[in-house]
């Protein structure tokens, strides 16, 4: 209706100028048919009167052309779904592959267990003031981002310190980040790929370990009553004293906890 309405308009604006020159003009020149004036050279210009046009707009709908609508394609066309992607020479272009694992961009370094978790290697120790912030840091930014991690403080057991030196290859200094079998880095490293959005997809499962296993991304969980998220427990053998005794003999060696007379705790494990 209101196409139909803006034609009868368009009707009306252009007869009042054709009328109106059909008024003024003086008659046709009888030497010219279907030119006025007499004045002139070669071909003239050839006048519609205004009656030709109609009200009803039929004089548009007589020349537009028909437009295919949505839903009525031509039944040879081809369809869009076999439609397929070419380069300039009209040779056809694979379709793209899907995201590769972010973690192929980082050394492949997989600590002792570390192959489906993140591991974090930190120390509690104050000795040196850089060392231990960094640590709080990056711990304290993984448990923001609610992903489980197991946390291996090297002050606590002397063999995750020879445990993390033999995975790098160097005296590495904590906190270091392993990432399901791979080496993402130190604090700086950590902390550069989290201002850059690129941390998060690092520490989440992939969409095929997920559709595989049936599982979702790991989450953080609540913190382990037995050892308080210590990750640490007094050795049950020895009591924490690194001795056991056998008889009369005396003393010996605990071989069942560390240096300090702890060993991991079995749950948090």
């Amino acid at each position: 209706m209101i196409i139909k309405t803006l034609k009868a308009r368009i009707l009306r604006a252009l007869k009042s100028p054709l009328l109106a020159a059909d008024v003024d003009s003086p008659p046709p020149s009888p030497t010219k048919p279907g030119t006025r004036g007499g004045g002139g050279g070669g071909g003239g210009v050839a006048f519609v009167r205004a009656d030709s046009f109609s009200d009803d707009a039929s004089f548009f709908d007589a020349r537009e052309a028909e437009t295919p609508t949505k839903g009525h394609r031509h039944p040879s066309a081809e369809p869009l779904d076999a439609w397929e992607l070419v380069d300039q020479d009209g040779r056809a272009v694979p379709a793209p592959a899907a995201d590769p694992d972010p973690l192929l961009d980082f050394p492949a370094r997989c600590p002792p267990g570390g192959e489906a978790m993140v591991v974090l290697y930190t120390t509690t120790l104050r000795g040196v003031r850089r060392t231990f912030e960094d640590c709080n840091v990056v711990r304290a930014l993984l448990e923001n981002l609610a992903v489980a991690f197991q946390e291996r403080d090297v002050s606590m057991d002397r063999g995750l310190r020879d445990q993390l030196w033999a995975v790098t290859g160097e005296k590495s200094v904590p906190p270091r980040l392993f990432v399901r079998g791979h080496d993402v880095g130190g604090a700086a490293q950590v902390l550069a790929l989290h201002e850059e959005g690129r941390l998060v997809p690092l520490l989440l499962l992939p969409p095929s370990a997920n559709e595989d296993d049936g599982k979702k991304a790991p989450t953080k969980k609540s913190k382990c009553e037995a050892c308080g998220g210590l990750s640490f427990v007094v050795c049950g053998e020895c009591d924490g004293s690194r001795k056991v005794f056998d008889g009369g003999r005396g003393g010996a060696r605990c071989r069942g906890c560390n240096e300090n007379g702890l060993v991991m705790c079995p749950i948090c494990l």
